[in-house]
């Protein structure tokens, strides 16, 4: 009769031990799927930011038709750690940039699913042109590096979990075997086990036996429990210490990427002052004061006097040396409130803060000198041409910047190295 009661026990602990097993493996399968699609997810939005993000300085480019500054943008992208390849396709279906990642095998791109698609469009004339589509391409390896501290938690829990529930189990069917064994399954239940110095069974046995053996195999069992946990605790708090630091760390380097990003953005690279981008946004600023606050404010458009002669018999190379001393030329005599900029080529737009067409007038002419008076290597003095504008109630920045150059034209059309202001 006892040996039937011992195989029912051992052959119903068997089976709930099994059923639990596989319940454990499908809950934390289930768990791993909803974080892993959970991750997915946010990366995907995070691409979707990236790329409008980028969007308007991508968009310049395209169609100022500077392939340079393209890629320069292109490999900003490529830095953010979500991003693992970029491409930007013409109308034409033709690939203007390709980058990719060399995890990304051609395999791999075209079974890719974590990929963000957007159109690039110009307003011209009420017109909206199509000038190209951009993909940013991201990889399951982001996921994956995302993930994987949080799946190594997901399995240690599941272990701890394991551990103390067979031990329950195994505590539990023990409880209804035999008489002497009622003892020892009291001083079980009864275990302090939130005071782990005090996790020790004493039971008062007139004979050693196998229950003596037991009981003293159980306590060392406790024991080693009690030091399992303090492994576990320490090695938790280890990985939590570490995923601080990797997460401190993370985001130390996004931010720094950020800035340097939004510098690449707003920069040109040649000559390392403001972009065109960056001008418009200035003068949008100017331009919202003004009509809120009436303060008034001028630009100055600057041309290089015969700079296509310059490129064609000294090279591109000193061309590009003229750009920039002539960008540190103007960026050294201009006030601290006035913004420099590459407008195209070799124009050069100055906005000039709290300033009517006079004071332009006298700094654009404060400029000229200056210019004129510099000897540039290689091909000694060089001259520019100035036209001033002044915003008025009237006025639009479209306007505006028209002024300033049919200005510059009359000043071109005039000889040239001279300022010219319109009164418009």
């Amino acid at each position: 009769m006892l040996n039937k009661q011992l195989n029912l026990s051992k052959q119903l602990l068997k089976s709930v031990l099994i059923i639990y097993f596989f319940l454990t493996v499908f809950v934390t399968l289930v768990h791993f799927v909803i974080e892993y699609n959970y991750t997915k997810n946010n990366i995907q939005s995070e691409l979707e930011k990236v790329a409008d993000t980028f969007k308007l300085a991508i968009q310049r480019a395209l169609w100022d038709i500077n392939y340079e500054q393209l890629r320069n943008i292109s490999d900003g992208l490529m830095k953010s750690p979500v991003v693992y390849g970029i491409k930007i396709i013409d109308p034409n279906g033709k690939e203007i940039i390709s980058i990719m990642d060399e995890v990304l095998s051609k395999k791999d791109l075209y079974k890719q699913e974590l990929l963000y698609k957007q159109n690039i469009n110009q307003k011209f004339h009420d017109n909206s042109i199509y000038l190209a589509e951009v993909v940013l391409y991201s990889h399951e390896n982001a996921v994956y590096d995302r993930i994987k501290v949080g799946i190594g938690m997901i399995l240690l829990n599941a272990v701890i979990k394991s551990t103390a529930l067979i031990i329950l189990f195994v505590l539990a069917f023990r409880k209804h075997l035999e008489t002497p064994l009622r003892k020892l399954t009291k001083e079980i239940s009864t275990l302090d086990w939130k005071n782990k110095n005090n996790r020790k069974i004493e039971i008062d046995l007139k004979y050693d036996n196998e229950l003596t053996i037991l009981q003293h195999k159980f306590n060392e069992l406790l024991s080693n429990i009690s030091n399992e946990e303090e492994k576990r605790y320490e090695l938790i708090a280890n990985l939590n210490a570490k995923l601080e630091q990797e997460v401190t760390q993370r985001t130390i380097e996004l931010e720094l990427a950020n800035i340097q990003l939004k510098k690449l953005a707003t920069t040109d690279m040649l000559t390392q002052i403001n972009n065109r981008a960056k001008l418009e946004e200035e003068l949008q600023l100017k331009y919202d004061n003004f009509k809120r606050n009436n303060r008034v404010f001028s630009v100055i458009l600057m041309d290089i006097d015969y700079f296509k002669s310059v490129n064609d018999e000294f090279g591109h190379q000193i061309g590009d040396y003229v750009l920039q001393e002539m960008a540190n030329i103007l960026k050294e005599n201009i006030r601290s409130i006035d913004t420099l900029g590459r407008w195209g080529g070799e124009e050069f737009l100055i906005i000039c803060s709290e300033t009517d067409i006079d004071g332009a007038f006298v700094l654009s002419e404060n400029l000229r000198n200056k210019i004129q008076s510099f000897k540039f290597k290689h091909i000694g003095h060089q001259t520019a041409s100035f036209g001033v504008a002044q915003i008025n109630q009237e006025s639009t920045l479209d306007s505006l910047i028209k002024n300033a150059d049919d200005a510059l034209y009359e000043a071109k059309n005039s000889g040239r190295n001279q300022t010219k202001k319109c009164m418009n």
